[in-house]
């Protein structure tokens, strides 16, 4: 049976927490909800969400999903506020958002935000979907386009289109399958376009509608990360980048906070790297369908730099002086092989 991806020999915490002095960070964590990555006394954590623990357990207390006496306590509501006045005083060594980037409206200014409370070099540790093994499976990949739309709108809640895309466009996926085989029957749709344009326009009414706002995958995601470092709205460098391991929709990334106004060109070349690369045996890299191409693309390259240094060296004047020496030594070393025993 054929595997189409890395099977991961790393734990899901080795992914996202290595590097980290726990004892001597200190740490935030978005959206954590019921399953934090880190609680205290393990770390030195503290919690934000769109809304605060007794909100919350009202808010989940007749889904089973969710175990209202293990919601952390929020120690403030990012909403209203930007992220530096929930924390006037604080900056963090690192953020965790775990499945929390695909539902930000603006993800630019979300980044953003981000980067103003943490320390120089802080890290920032997300976890997100691959869409083509989740339910995003049939939606459109968020374009650079889309974000910077987003961003220069102020979106601060889901936009109907985005609303109706997933509404529309949900399906009932089993990502397990999906590494081993394409679908036998066109996935499920999850409901109706007719129920989405409903949901579509309760959001253009006002009503706050959690979506994936952004889809992505390992290739896109990274594209996205690149094409805002050129344009100079991203303060972070991508450190590690984990592509969804067999039977897995989670990728997972380390983005590093540089300094504002930093030359993005180093990040830019570390990101180009990832995507001309394909995976490798850390996780690190890529696992598309277009690897394959792109590692081609990279050895025909290297193959040309090769060529190239060969010509040069061969029409050298050492080369040409070499000649006769080269001449002989042929021979002697076919003599020489002829004399030795045959192998056992």
């Amino acid at each position: 049976m054929h595997v189409p991806g890395p099977i991961s020999r790393l734990t899901r915490e080795e992914k996202l927490l290595a590097g980290l002095n726990l004892a001597e960070m200190s740490g935030l964590e978005v959206g954590a909800l019921a399953s934090p990555m880190l609680r205290p006394p393990a770390a030195r954590m503290k919690f934000v969400d769109h809304a605060d623990s007794a909100a919350l357990r009202a808010k989940y207390a007749n889904d089973p999903a969710v175990a209202l006496d293990d919601i952390v306590r929020v120690d403030a509501v990012w909403g209203e506020n930007t992220l530096a006045q929930c924390f006037p005083d604080e900056r963090f060594d690192f953020v965790i958002a775990s499945h929390v980037i695909e539902h930000v409206p603006d993800m630019i200014g979300w980044l953003g935000e981000v980067a103003d409370v943490l320390n120089p070099d802080g890290r920032l540790i997300l976890a997100t979907p691959d869409r083509r093994y989740s339910f995003d499976l049939l939606r459109r990949e968020t374009t650079l386009t889309d974000l910077i739309d987003a961003h220069l709108r102020g979106a601060k809640r889901p936009t109907p289109g985005q609303v109706f895309d997933l509404n529309a466009n949900a399906v009932a996926h089993d990502h397990m399958a999906a590494w081993f085989a394409p679908p036998v029957t066109p996935p499920c749709r999850y409901a109706s376009r007719d129920w989405a344009l409903g949901q579509a326009r309760a959001a253009q009414a006002g009503t706050y509608i959690d979506v994936h706002c952004s889809v992505f995958t390992a290739r896109s995601l990274l594209e996205l990360l690149d094409g805002l470092l050129e344009l100079k709205l991203l303060r972070f460098r991508v450190e590690r980048f984990y592509v969804a391991s067999v039977g897995s929709a989670e990728m997972s990334l380390v983005l590093r906070r540089v300094p504002d106004g930093a030359d993005p060109q180093a990040a830019r070349v570390a990101i180009q790297a990832m995507l001309h690369a394909g995976h490798d045996t850390e996780g690190l890299g890529l696992d598309t369908a277009g690897a394959a191409d792109t590692r081609a693309a990279a050895l025909r390259g290297r193959v040309a730099e090769l060529e190239g240094a060969l010509a040069t060296i061969q029409s050298s004047t050492s080369w040409k002086i070499t000649r006769p020496l080269r001449a002989l030594a042929g021979p002697l070393r076919r003599k020489s092989l002829e004399g030795k025993p045959p192998a056992a």
